[in-house]
């Protein structure tokens, strides 16, 4: 048995320490089953997984008046269980207004394809806040499924609860060092789920930035990276701008340099270029004043 999988059988325990009481999601996912069996409207899942007795909803968000109503004036709800899941989300969002709530319902209904959105999990997962909590989700659903799919997992909320465990478990200490001791060396070997941490943070981190703007940002705790991240933007930068004058052909960045029309601008960039190879192949001589001249250079030829 995996590590992961251990942390989802001590998934009950970590509730009990964490909330006082024992957290039974398996009941509240039978009884939402068997309204469903019963052909329940999604007002009648709701209502029952707000008011179940062996489990604290309300964590997750309180149900807000108006959601009963705005259910029954909408069209979207009556058809809502052949919805895609972009629909699913997306109309339960609407009505919740907020993103933990909708995951909750969507994991009892669901459990195969959904998992609770929750802090603790966004961690492990790295997969931060994006401008629409909708698209954050689905950025968590598909990490979540990833794991499901090469960890041996039969369900998303299972990976979900797992991870959940972990974090609050093992990594905030919940746990006793019986447990905790053995996992937290699992988990701290566990480079595959590091590293799916990592992609995700830096593709948020990417699609939300220049590279320039992220090589900036590391000066004051990166000075290497930054100087690597800056040299390469700045090779690029300079070929495109050549390029658009005149056919190059297959020319160094020294080459390339020395077709740029601009002379002072030219001279800037052979400084520039001098530190952009020290960057790359000396990266302890690079100083923090030598980036932000090569990213001042890298921005000016970009305009």
């Amino acid at each position: 048995m995996s590590y992961l999988h251990r942390c989802l059988d001590l998934h009950g325990e970590v509730t009990a320490r964490r909330y006082g009481k024992v957290q039974r999601l398996d009941a509240v996912e039978r009884d939402v089953q068997d309204i469903l069996a019963d052909d329940g409207g999604l007002w009648d899942v709701i209502r029952t997984i707000h008011d179940h007795p062996q489990f604290g909803a309300d964590m997750f968000g309180f149900l807000p008046a108006q959601v009963e109503r705005e259910l029954k004036d909408s069209d979207w709800h009556i058809a809502w269980r052949t919805l895609s899941p972009e629909e699913l989300i997306a109309g339960l969002y609407g009505t919740f207004r907020q993103i933990e709530p909708t995951s909750m319902v969507l994991r009892f209904f669901c459990p195969e394809r959904y998992g609770i959105m929750s802090s603790p999990v966004a961690a492990i997962l790295g997969v931060r806040s994006k401008r629409k909590p909708e698209v954050t989700y689905s950025a968590y659903l598909r990490s979540l499924e990833e794991i499901r799919e090469k960890r041996g997992f039969g369900r998303v909320a299972d990976v979900e609860m797992a991870l959940w465990a972990l974090q609050v478990g093992v990594r905030d200490g919940l746990l006793p060092d019986e447990h905790a001791h053995t996992l937290r060396g699992d988990y701290d070997g566990d480079t595959a789920l590091r590293q799916l941490a990592t992609r995700n943070l830096t593709v948020q981190l990417f699609s939300e930035n220049s590279k320039l703007d992220v090589a900036e940002a590391l000066l004051s705790t990166k000075v290497d990276v930054a100087g690597q991240l800056a040299g390469i933007v700045f090779e690029q930068l300079v070929g495109e701008r050549v390029r658009r004058l005149q056919h190059t052909g297959s020319l160094n960045l020294k080459e390339l340099i020395d077709r740029l029309p601009d002379k002072p601008l030219r001279k800037r960039c052979h400084d520039a270029r001098h530190i952009r190879n020290d960057a790359i192949h000396k990266p302890g001589n690079v100083t923090w004043e030598d980036v932000e001249r090569l990213v001042a250079v890298a921005r000016e030829i970009s305009t």
